[in-house]
C-alpha cells in the first residue's frame, strides 16, 4: 500500500459569475444570476438615487423614506405589511447610500413571486404614515447622539468632515445631521419619493435557484411601474479639502481614537487591484505591517488597521485604532513610518499572502445568493458591470511587488496627510505637535 501523499494541484482561477440580462418594457434592467442548489434567492432593486438629490435644507430625507418602506403599503397598511411578509418566508430590507438605494428581499425559492410583489408594493406605494415618519425622525435623531458619544464613530464622521471638501455631499452624515434631520416633514418624505422613485435607471437583480424563468414574475410585479415626472440625476464628483490635523476633546479619556490618512481613488481607477495588493501589505490583515508592529510588538492598541472607502467618484484611505493616551504620540511615529512603501517595498512573501486573500475569499464571498446579489447592486450603483469583478481579480494575478508599491505610493501621499484624535487635549496636544502635526482643537 503506497504511502504517498497525492500531490496537491493549485486550486482552478474563478470567476465572477455572469448573469443574464435583460430590459423589462418599462426600461427596467435585469440581471439573473442563476446558482443551483441555493435555495433561498435574494432579489435587490437598485435604484440611481444618490443623495446629492436631496434638499440641503432636509438632508437625510432619503435615509428617513427607506427605513419607512416596509411601515406599510397601500395594499397592506400598517403592520399589515409586515404580517405579508411573515407568511411568505420572506425578509425584506432597504439600505440607502451615497449613491443609491437598495431594496432587497430573501425568500424560498417557491414564493419568489409574493416576495416580488411584495418588494414591488414597498417602493411603489408606501404608506409613508405621519406618524411612522416622525417616530423614525426620533429614531434618527437619538442614533446620533450615540454616533456623537461613541469616540470611535465620532472620529470617523469627523475625519470625512475635515478630509473632504464641504461641497461633496459625502462630507456630510448620509443619514443627515440633527439640524437637517429635524427639518424632514412627512410630506417633505413623500415629495422626495414621488420625485425620485420610479423606473428610469432602476436595475433588478436576481440570485439563487430558478428552476423556472424568474423574468416573468420579474415583469408582473414591476414591468407596468412608471413615473412620468421622476427627475433626472447627476452624480457629482467628490474632492478633498486641504489636509488639517484636529483634535477632539474628550476630557479624562484613558485612550484616544485616531484616524490618519488622506483622499484616495475609486474602482474605476487602473490602480485599484495593486492599491489593494499595497493597503493589504500595510494595514489589511492581522499580521499586516501596522498591526504586527503597534499591537503585537509594542502593545499600544488592540488592533490597528488601514481602511479604505471608495465612493463612486474618488474615495478615502486611513490608518485606524485606539490608542492608550500616553503613547499616542510615538503611535503616530511609528505609524507614518509603517505607511511608508517606498522605503519598505511589497516584498514577495507579502505579495503572496495579498493575492491568497483576495482570489481565495472571493469564492466564498459570493458563493451565497444574498453575497452575490448584494455584490452585484454594489457594482451596478458604482456605475460598474459584473464583468469588473473578473477585471479586477485578474489585476490582483498580475501585481508584482513593483506594481503594488508603486499604486500606493502614488496615492497614499505622506506629506499631505490628515489626522482626526478624539481624545483628552490636555493629555494629547504636546505629544501630536511633538509629532510634527500643527494641531487644531475642537
Amino acid at each position: 500500500m503506497s504511502t504517498t501523499p497525492p500531490a496537491v494541484r493549485p486550486p482552478a482561477v474563478w470567476h465572477y459569475p455572469r448573469p443574464t440580462e435583460t430590459v423589462l418594457d418599462n426600461g427596467i434592467r435585469v440581471l439573473v444570476h442563476h446558482l443551483p442548489g441555493q435555495q433561498v434567492v435574494s432579489a435587490v432593486l437598485a435604484l440611481d438615487l444618490p443623495l446629492t438629490l436631496e434638499d440641503r435644507a432636509i438632508e437625510g430625507v432619503a435615509s428617513i423614506c427607506s427605513r419607512v418602506l416596509d411601515e406599510g403599503t397601500a395594499t397592506h397598511s400598517g403592520d399589515r405589511f409586515a404580517e405579508v411578509l411573515e407568511t411568505e418566508g420572506a425578509a425584506f430590507y432597504a439600505s440607502q447610500g451615497f449613491s443609491g438605494l437598495q431594496a432587497m428581499v430573501d425568500v424560498p425559492a417557491g414564493r419568489l413571486d409574493a416576495a416580488l410583489r411584495l418588494l414591488a408594493e414597498a417602493v411603489r406605494e408606501p404608506e409613508l404614515n405621519g406618524e411612522d415618519v416622525e417616530r423614525h425622525v426620533a429614531l434618527r435623531l437619538a442614533e446620533i447622539d450615540q454616533l456623537r458619544a461613541n469616540s470611535a464613530q465620532l472620529a470617523a464622521t469627523t475625519f470625512r468632515g475635515v478630509l473632504l471638501d464641504p461641497s461633496s455631499r459625502p462630507q456630510r452624515m448620509g443619514a443627515g445631521e440633527p439640524e437637517t434631520v429635524r427639518a424632514i416633514t412627512p410630506e417633505a418624505v413623500r415629495a422626495f419619493h414621488r420625485a425620485h422613485y420610479g423606473p428610469a435607471r432602476a436595475t433588478l437583480i436576481l440570485a439563487g435557484d430558478f428552476s423556472e424563468d424568474p423574468l416573468p414574475q420579474a415583469a408582473a410585479a414591476l414591468g407596468d411601474w412608471a413615473n412620468p415626472d421622476q427627475r433626472s440625476v447627476v452624480h457629482e464628483p467628490v474632492g478633498p479639502a486641504a489636509p488639517t490635523a484636529v483634535l477632539v476633546d474628550r476630557p479624562g479619556a484613558v485612550q484616544a481614537d485616531l484616524r490618519l490618512g488622506g483622499f484616495g481613488i475609486d474602482r474605476t481607477d487602473p490602480r485599484w487591484p495593486d492599491l489593494q495588493v499595497g493597503g493589504y501589505v500595510v494595514g489589511g490583515a492581522f499580521l499586516s505591517r501596522l498591526n504586527r508592529v503597534l499591537r503585537e510588538e509594542r502593545g499600544f492598541t488592540y488592533g490597528v488597521n488601514l481602511q479604505q472607502a471608495p465612493l463612486r467618484s474618488g474615495g478615502t484611505y486611513a490608518v485606524t485604532g485606539s490608542f492608550r493616551t500616553e503613547v499616542v504620540g510615538a503611535a503616530l511615529g511609528e505609524a507614518r513610518q509603517l505607511m511608508d512603501l517606498s522605503a519598505n517595498p511589497v516584498t514577495p512573501a507579502e505579495l503572496a499572502d495579498a493575492q491568497n486573500f483576495f482570489c481565495g475569499v472571493a469564492p466564498l464571498r459570493y458563493a451565497t445568493a444574498d453575497g452575490l446579489a448584494d455584490q452585484t447592486a454594489l457594482l451596478v450603483q458604482q456605475g460598474l458591470g459584473p464583468e469588473w469583478m473578473n477585471d479586477y481579480l485578474t489585476g490582483i494575478r498580475a501585481a508584482t511587488c513593483e506594481s503594488a508599491t508603486a499604486a500606493y505610493a502614488e496615492i497614499v501621499d505622506l506629506s499631505a496627510l490628515t489626522l482626526v484624535v478624539v481624545g483628552d487635549a490636555a493629555a494629547l496636544g504636546d505629544p501630536i505637535r511633538d509629532a510634527g502635526f500643527d494641531i487644531t482643537v475642537r
